[in-house]
Formats: structure tokens, C-alpha cells, sequence
């Protein structure tokens, strides 16, 4: 016998306002982009930082990892309005994407400009990946470790 579960369509965004309000969740409202983010998978830990440096503007930096041997690696600046994120790397050509920030979880877009495939080994692409928030701050970013960028964000 199946197991139905009462409800409205409203479910998914009252209990996320409830998790804000317990503090289980950032407030995307309150929550700026400064810190560390991770994510871990069968190919190795993909890592995200952001470091502000004024208002809403921030030196970041990322590593997306495909095995031991294929990555996806660059600095740049990103700026933060509202839910989306501005990212512009810099260093190895123009690659310039919007990604979405909720607070907690940095989405990259599923189609990357070609310039962004500069940034990886033959074969990958970061389109897609996600990154979640592990720690807030400056001090934190600055902590996050590349490949053959040894600090992503200094």
C-alpha cells in the first residue's frame, strides 16, 4: 500500500523559511558570497572560494576535478546581485557565465561560452557543477587549495 503524504505546493519553501528561521539554513537575503565551498564526488573534491574585496565585488577562485589527472582550474572576480553571480575569469581568456547562489549552494551554468574550455584539461568542462558553502569568510576562502594554483583565493 503506497504511503501518500498530505499537502500543498507550498511545502518546499515553507519548511526551507522554517530551517532560515532556526538557523539550520543561511538567509540567502542575509548571506554574502565570502567563504569556502566543496563538493565531494567519485572523481575527487571540486572547491569554490570567494574573497570581498568592496561591496557585492570578490576575488574568487575554483577547481573542478575529473579524475586524478583531468580538472577544470581558474581565478578571476565575480559580483553578487541578488541570486545571480557575475564570474569573469581571467588568466587564460575570456570566460565570463552567471551562476546562481541560493545562500548555501554556488550553481555553475549547464553552457559555458568555448573561451571557458581554456580553463581545463582535454576532454572536461565545468559546466554544471555545484559547490556547497562549508565556511563563511575571508579568513576561510584564503585556506582553499588548487591544483596548479596553489591558494584559488587570496
Amino acid at each position: 500500500m503506497p504511503f501518500l503524504l498530505g499537502g500543498s505546493d507550498n511545502a518546499g519553501p515553507a519548511l526551507d523559511a522554517k530551517a532560515i528561521e532556526a538557523g539550520i539554513l543561511p538567509d540567502p537575503k542575509n548571506s554574502g558570497l565570502a567563504g569556502r565551498y566543496e563538493t565531494r564526488g567519485d572523481l575527487g573534491v571540486d572547491r569554490f572560494c570567494a574573497v570581498e574585496r568592496t561591496e557585492n565585488n570578490f576575488a574568487i577562485g575554483f577547481l573542478s576535478t575529473i579524475g586524478s589527472e583531468s580538472k577544470c582550474e581558474g581565478i578571476g572576480t565575480a559580483k553578487l546581485n541578488g541570486e545571480n553571480v557575475e564570474i569573469s575569469l581571467s588568466g587564460q581568456g575570456s570566460c565570463k557565465f552567471t551562476a546562481r547562489y541560493d545562500g548555501f549552494e554556488l550553481r555553475f551554468p549547464a553552457a559555458l561560452d568555448s573561451g571557458c574550455a581554456q580553463y581545463c584539461t582535454d576532454r572536461v568542462s565545468f559546466s554544471g557543477t555545484q559547490y556547497f558553502m562549508i565556511e563563511t569568510g575571508n579568513a576561510a576562502a584564503r585556506d582553499t587549495l588548487g591544483r596548479d594554483i596553489e591558494r584559488l583565493c587570496r
